[in-house]
């Protein structure tokens, strides 16, 4: 999967796709008073596109009033990569969007953050790991839809921690002598940790090298500080290549785009989302005939800013090792202090991928992609600290010129 996809999507956008965005109410039989939503809708990928991916579901959050929903992806849209900021054509169609209304699930309590004591932890109780199925098919995207808001499910954001699973319990499994590392256990366990490692988490601090070997020696820096709880970020993107730079704030309401060397900036409103609504882990991801190919329900938090990709890769989980059989966990070692599953498999388009997760919160660790040993792309974080206290960083508009909305 080609993370550039995800960086080159803010400043490509176009106004009319989310003016043709059409929303609409499903109604089911709920209670009027409990009411979750969700946005649904058909993208096609024909080259790089994630930061438009960004800005639509900041600009869909606008309008529907959450940031949570499901994306209808085109299958094998993986191309060469471009550079982080080539303004080369792209298109993103939005074609649907659903408000959906459903009940809330009650869930158990589970492991906080903090230390507790013995007879407190005795005590705890955790979300039940959902061992995997291969994709579900639907014969068209409506279908697919249907089947997906059968098993949606709604997550208040301050008590998203009691949808864990028992993290100690699977690391120390992958840890132990003689587990198998690529049972189904195993494999739907990391699986789950991508699909939703913002359940893991309060807060995040480092950085990442991106290099793109078939455009040269150069290389692009991503710095990031994410605040979960709180759903504030400040993220910046600098490229070597292009000798570029954009910076993202989001913070009171406010998603702020940065870029140099224009010294120009955009401004946006965005609302925090008191709650998400998320399909079961089998049915994030569900094959459907052509034109659409697949359905893939991926949660838009707007407000991991550019750091999004590593910080909750559940695009990437879904689109890459949805099907089991198309990878393996090669080892359990250990990259910058973080235990995390080596992976290598192989795309739909026939290229090869690597990826290492973090095996307690699910954060995307490294990332390559090539083809016949060519690497298109080399992503590697290089620092992460996590559950550090997060003093918000704010924009200086003095000497910036404000752009409009495209």
């Amino acid at each position: 999967m080609n993370k550039i996809k995800c960086y080159k999507v803010i400043d490509l956008i176009d106004e009319d796709i989310i003016k043709e965005a059409d929303i609409k109410e499903i109604p089911l039989s709920v209670p009027e008073n409990d009411k979750g939503i969700t946005v649904s809708g058909v993208e096609v990928y024909h080259r790089s596109a994630w930061k438009k991916f960004l800005a639509a579901a900041s600009a869909l959050a606008l309008a529907a009033g959450a940031i949570s929903g499901g994306a209808f992806l085109m299958k094998n849209f993986m191309t060469k990569p471009d550079d982080v900021f080539d303004n080369s054509d792209q298109d993103i169609i939005i074609t649907e969007q659903n408000i959906v209304e459903t009940n809330s699930e009650e869930v158990v309590p589970t492991k906080e953050t903090t230390e507790v004591d013995e007879n407190t932890a005795a005590a705890i109780e955790y979300s039940e790991l959902q061992l995997h199925t291969n994709p579900y098919f639907a014969d068209s995207k409506d279908d697919a839809d249907s089947l997906r808001q059968e098993h949606l499910f709604k997550i208040q954001w301050e008590d998203r921690h009691k949808y864990r699973v028992d993290t100690e319990y699977y690391a120390d499994l992958l840890l132990s002598d003689g587990y198998d590392i690529n049972s189904l256990e195993a494999k739907s366990y990391i699986y789950h940790l991508m699909l939703n490692s913002f359940l893991y988490y309060d807060s995040a601090k480092g950085n990442v090298i991106i290099k793109q070997p078939v455009f040269g020696p150069g290389s692009s820096q991503l710095d990031f500080q994410v605040d979960v709880a709180a759903q504030e970020s400040y993220t910046s993107l600098k490229s070597d290549i292009k000798k570029t730079k954009r910076e993202l704030y989001v913070y009171d309401d406010k998603h702020i785009d940065v870029v140099y060397p224009d010294n120009t900036y955009e401004e946006n409103g965005y609302c925090k989302q008191p709650y998400v609504m998320i399909p079961e882990d089998n049915y994030r991801f569900i094959n459907t005939s052509p034109p659409d190919y697949c359905a893939s329900s991926c949660i838009y938090n707007v407000f991991f800013g550019i750091a999004c990709y590593e910080l909750m890769p559940d695009q990437l989980a879904s689109s890459l090792l949805s099907n089991f059989d198309n990878w393996h966990i090669n080892a359990i070692s250990e990259q910058i202090g973080r235990p995390v599953a080596e992976i290598s498999g192989v795309c739909d388009n026939g290229n090869d991928f690597t990826v290492s997760v973090d095996i307690y919160t699910g954060i995307l660790l490294a990332f390559t992609e090539s083809c016949n040993g060519e690497y298109f792309e080399i992503n590697e974080m290089t620092s992460l600290e996590l559950d550090i206290p997060i003093e918000r960083v704010e924009f200086d508009p003095s000497g910036f010129t404000k752009r409009a909305y495209k």
